[in-house]
Formats: C-alpha cells, structure tokens, sequence
C-alpha cells in the first residue's frame, strides 16, 4: 500500500473521495463546499481558502454541512470498504494521517465515527472476555462452595459485573442493532437462569 508523504496528499486523496461519494449519490458539492474541505489554520490548504471560508460563512449552516459531510464519509467508507481492501486500507491511512494535524475535515471524519475493519470486533471480543471471567468466577464460587469477596468489597464485584455486561450489550447493539441484540441477549438470560437452577437445585 502506497503511504502518504505529507498532508496536502492525504487531505487531496481523502477529499476526492468525498467528492466521488456526492456525485454518486447524486448530490455533488458546490464548490465552495468542496473548498472548504481543504480548510486548515496550519499547514498546506488553498490559496484563496480565506475567502472561501467567508463566503462559506454567509452562505452555509455550519452543522448543517458537518453532518452532510459526516453522512458522506460514512457511505464512502462502506463503499470502499466493500469494493477493495487496499483502497480501504489507503482511505484509513489518509484519515489517521490528517489525524495527527489540525484539519476541518478530520471534524467531519470524527462526526462519523468510523472504525476500521475488525476494530469493532475487538472490542466486543474485549467486553465479552471480561463478562465471560466475572461469570466463570461466580460460577465456580457456586459450584465449588469458594467464598465470594467480603462484605466490604462485595459491592465493588457487583457493580464490575453489571458494569461489564452492560458495556457489553451496548457493543452488541452497536455491532448488531437493537433486535438482534435484544434476541441474543434474552437468550443469554435464559440460559444462564437454567444453568444457575442446575448448580443450587432450584430447577
């Protein structure tokens, strides 16, 4: 994969993306739109950048154009994400690149959220490790009669659990959407009612 050598090159790559993105959706930017993409209070940006910017302020909303960036960003990055794996892999690197600077439109690349490929399955791979000890742990102390924390740090274990599993139902949501998660979750629910009935006898 290509890398990039300067800001001027990503934000360019980064931007013509945008750009392709608009016009496939059928709503291509003004230029003074586009402009003001390149806006930047350091670095390299377009000669005549200041007069875009007052024209941008007169004649836009400024949310308004964040978000409609931001919803650009998001449909190129699932575009290019399903379409070529070194293409995703230079989109991202464009964004981490400008990252490291000040420029208006890593503001846009933020209000998307993004995040790259495998990323989110990390993190629920992390939330779901923490819940699965905590639920081992209290599994065995029923199990094996093993004492659970003292009284003093009881409350301490029981907020960590709740914690956990409620980091990890969000992430669920995020990564599956609310009905699948709902679903997974009353499943999850249900077993461990019937597994907790088999270890104390109450079935």
């Amino acid at each position: 994969m290509k890398t990039f050598h300067g800001g001027r090159e990503a934000k360019e790559f980064l931007i013509s993306e945008i750009v392709a993105e608009a016009q496939r959706e059928n709503a291509p930017l003004s230029e003074v739109e586009r402009k003001m993409l390149y806006f930047t209070e350091s670095g390299w940006t377009l000669p005549d950048i200041m007069k875009v910017n007052e024209d941008f302020d007169c004649e836009y909303d400024q949310d308004e154009y964040e978000h409609k960036i931001a919803k650009l960003v998001v449909n190129a990055d699932r575009r290019i994400r399903e379409s070529s794996r070194e293409g995703y892999d230079r989109w991202w690197a464009a964004i981490r690149f400008l990252q490291r600077e000040d420029h208006y439109i890593s503001v846009m690349t933020g209000l998307a959220g993004l995040r790259p490929r495998g990323d989110q399955l990390r993190l629920f791979a992390t939330a779901l490790g923490i819940v699965v000890c905590l639920l081992v742990s209290i599994f065995f102390s029923i199990k094996y009669n093993i004492p659970m924390p003292s009284r003093g740090s009881l409350g301490i274990f029981a907020w960590a659990v709740v914690a956990s599993l409620f980091v990890a139902y969000m992430l669920l949501r995020f990564i599956l959407g609310t009905k699948r998660a709902d679903d997974l979750t009353s499943k999850a629910i249900e077993k461990m009612v019937r597994m907790y009935q088999r270890v104390t006898g109450t079935a």
